[in-house]
């Protein structure tokens, strides 16, 4: 047997770590909310064209800012010292090197706006190669490393431009002049998105940067965004995805093209009614991969190919019943494609044969493989790895998932220091006999002839999955005293297509029961106090706690976090229209559906104490659809309370908000279950 299993490793590293401290006393201590400053993320891969380098971006914490910074670093792929290479307070990202190694380009926003920097192999301080009135959304180098094409969105008019100088100016004391710049005027279908607010006519199109003069020149026009960019190995054109159909906004067409860099002429290369993304040229040019999904919403992602001239496309992944994660890579024969997929909680690495489909698993196990990178050569393969006690880490390995080797040691430190507790993987039937599968977190120096109260966790999507990387969050509910259940629902992805549309326009019945009969499954363990369970959810997540504290009166407490509650109000206010009308149907025309689906339809039979959280500019999952739950619980005389985080959208992002979240989450079921 060639592979080492991930268990295997596991029990191996344990016995040397056994072996290795003896004589050594490390005392250790259960996870407290100010470790969460502790815990870096990596991402952001790139081999060097030597093959001899790994750059990738670690993104830390400061606890006295209460802020994240990103900075670059890189370390040889043979081991050894890891070296930063940037030390600036704003965000460094995305590196790559040019081709030709002179240069190591990154995203920065140090001037303002996110635009690209270049260092140059020769040594020197960075300096900044492009200047635009947009932040720069992604880039790729040309094959030549003449040449950098970016994403960007389109300037403001110049009308407005001008206005905006002409006030600067005259540094106007009248309020009400001033005021009348924020003037909102909106004329698309697609009017707002959340994270960025209400949507003007300017789109995001290709651009080309010029290396080293700077010059810029636009590559893509009109009433379109352009995405995913990849150039061809001859460096003549730049595959794309975008929806150019009569009317974008109103459907999720987009479909692959290619520019040519010269001419400007644009050609067509997909034409399915699905949508295509993130293509990918193969190594002699013929061929592109992309993704498409089975079907809208709940579809499951599958890798294609097809000729870069276009013809026919063949799903290659067809045996594969899961999604498939978007950065994958051609070997260096064109024979095989590398990818990262999930499955049943865990994210593995697999490679499949281009002409026979035939797919072999490489890296599989407990574990999430995720920001996976290929060297020049196709001789190796990067990858950050978690798994549920192990916080990120870089790893490389061979081409064929073998000599498996750990690069950095983020966290390893901290890890000597803390008592983690380690998910038991559950599987158990559902009320009509569909296998569910979830995962029990045990408090820290369980007892099992004590009863503890149970926080039961509820994830977001409704299409994504709890997976078996690390949970900050989970391990310090534990520390606290609680047994943690969260469990994959159908609705769940990562166990194929028909399991994911299982609540296809039905929420809040199956998925609801599948966690509800997951709670029976841990009650008869025997160590669960059922007189304390609590749930706690966000986006989906909260929704479903909607629905439970609407449908049952087991829980003695329950945390929202932005949810729906009453769907007819979120069409028109929230960011998703196409979901509601390819799920639901237009809402005039299926109000009946739209109105039994909503959990606030049965709010006066809550008497749960209910937390409400959600952003001041959520756009994903309104504010008015939580201040609605919360009046109504308000009214009703039930225990509740809403908290509001200015200026944040759907995901909370700013790092004050993110611990201020934390302990209001323990704060109240302390209050409720202790």
């Amino acid at each position: 047997m060639r592979r080492i299993t991930f268990s295997l490793i596991f029990l191996i590293t344990l016995i040397f770590g056994l072996i290795s401290g003896r004589g050594q006393s490390v005392e250790k201590r259960k996870i407290t909310i100010d470790d969460f400053y502790l815990f870096n993320e990596i991402s952001n891969l790139c081999f060097s064209p030597d093959n001899q380098w790994l750059a990738y971006v670690v993104t830390m914490k400061n606890k006295d800012k209460k802020s994240r910074n990103s900075d670059l670093w890189k370390i040889p792929i043979s081991g050894g010292e890891s070296l930063r290479l940037t030390y600036h307070e704003k965000a460094d990202t995305l590196p790559r090197w040019s081709p030709d190694g002179r240069y190591l380009a990154f995203l920065s926003s140090r001037s303002g706006r996110n635009q690209i920097w270049l260092f140059n192999s020769q040594g020197g301080e960075p300096y900044q190669l492009t200047q635009i009135e947009s932040d720069i959304e992604d880039f790729i180098w040309s094959p030549d490393s003449s040449m950098i094409a970016f994403l960007a969105k389109d300037p403001k008019i110049k009308e407005r431009k001008k206005r905006e100088t002409e006030i600067k100016e005259k540094d106007i004391e009248n309020k009400e002049e001033t005021e009348e710049e924020e003037i909102i005027v909106v004329n698309r279908l697609q009017h707002k998105r959340d994270g960025e607010g209400y949507l003007d006519d300017r789109r995001t199109h290709i651009w080309l940067v010029s290396i080293p003069s700077g010059q810029i020149r636009k590559l893509t026009d009109g009433p379109y965004d352009e995405g995913d960019i990849s150039f061809s190995p001859d460096g003549q054109e730049i595959a794309f995805s975008s929806n150019r159909t009569e009317n974008p906004d109103g459907n999720r067409n987009s479909d692959i093209w290619a520019i040519d860099i010269k001419t400007g002429k644009i050609r067509q290369i997909t034409k399915s009614p699905k949508p295509e993304t993130n293509p990918s040229y193969s190594r002699d040019g013929r061929y592109l991969a992309f993704l498409q999904p089975s079907g809208p919403i709940y579809g499951t992602n599958f890798l294609w190919i097809m000729p870069s001239e276009g013809g026919e496309a063949i799903k290659i992944t067809a045996s594969l019943d899961r999604n498939i994660i978007p950065d994958f890579f051609w070997s260096k024969d064109n024979q095989f494609i590398y990818f990262c997929f999930e499955d049943s909680g865990n994210q593995s690495l697999a490679k499949v044969e281009v002409k026979s489909g035939k797919i072999e698993r490489l890296i599989s196990g407990e574990r999430v493989l995720r920001h996976l990178a290929m060297s020049s050569d196709g001789r190796y393969l990067a990858f950050v790895q978690t798994d549920s006690c192990r916080p990120p880490d870089l790893f490389i390995c061979d081409d064929q998932g073998e000599k498996i080797k750990k690069l950095t040691s983020l966290h390893d430190d901290l890890l000597t220091q803390l008592t983690l507790s380690l998910p038991e993987n559950i599987h158990y039937r559902s009320f009509d006999g569909q296998e569910i599968e979830g995962w029990i977190i045990k408090p820290v120096n369980f007892d099992p002839n004590q009863k503890y109260p149970i926080i039961v966790c509820v994830h977001g999507g409704p299409n994504a999955q709890y997976d078996t990387s690390f949970n900050f969050e989970f391990q310090l509910l534990a520390a606290e005293g609680y047994v943690v259940l969260y469990v994959n629902p159908r609705g769940s992805s990562g166990y194929g297509e028909a399991f994911g549309r299982a609540i296809w326009a039905d929420w809040g019945n199956k998925d609801l029961k599948d966690i509800l009969a997951g709670i029976d499954f841990v009650i008869k363990l025997g160590y669960v106090d059922k007189t304390k369970i609590g749930i706690y959810g966000w986006s989906y997540g909260g929704i479903l706690v909607n629905y439970a504290i609407t449908r049952t009166n087991l829980f003695r407490a329950a945390i929202s976090g932005a949810s729906d509650s009453d769907y007819p109000s979120c069409y028109g206010t929230d960011d998703l229209h196409l979901w509601w009308e390819e799920e639901l149907g237009l809402p005039w025309d299926n109000f009946d559906l739209y109105r039994r689906l909503s959990p606030i339809k049965d709010v006066k039979k809550v008497k749960t104490p209910t937390l409400f959280l959600c952003g001041q500019f959520d756009y994903r999952c309104p504010l008015p659809q939580s201040e609605q739950m919360y009046l109504s619980l308000k009214r009703l005389g039930v225990e509740t309370e809403l908290v509001i985080y200015p200026g944040e959208s759907h995901g909370i992002a700013r790092l004050g908000y993110q611990i201020d979240r934390i302990k209001r989450v323990l704060s109240w079921f302390n209050k409720y279950l202790k």
